[in-house]
């Protein structure tokens, strides 16, 4: 069963541009069990993630985001 995350961008490297969506998109669909990723840029500050947690954790997703530069902290929404 998928389950849904929202997850903030909290560290000093903030989504600015779509390049950086685009950055976060490629990274954690590249992990097994990950089924969406939206990322919202400066207005928001948030990543959405529909995932199996079956396959992959909340963990394994916020530490795929910071081997990519961005550091994050639960947003609401479950996580």
């Amino acid at each position: 069963m998928t389950q849904t995350i929202h997850l903030a961008i909290s560290g000093r490297t903030p989504i600015h541009c779509a390049g950086c969506e685009q950055r976060i998109g490629t990274a954690l669909q590249r992990l097994p069990g990950v089924v969406a990723v939206q990322a919202t840029s400066q207005e928001t500050q948030q990543v959405r993630v529909a995932f199996d947690p079956e396959q992959v954790s909340v963990e394994q997703i916020r530490a795929r985001l910071a081997r990519a530069g961005f550091e994050t902290a639960p947003a609401g929404g479950g996580a």
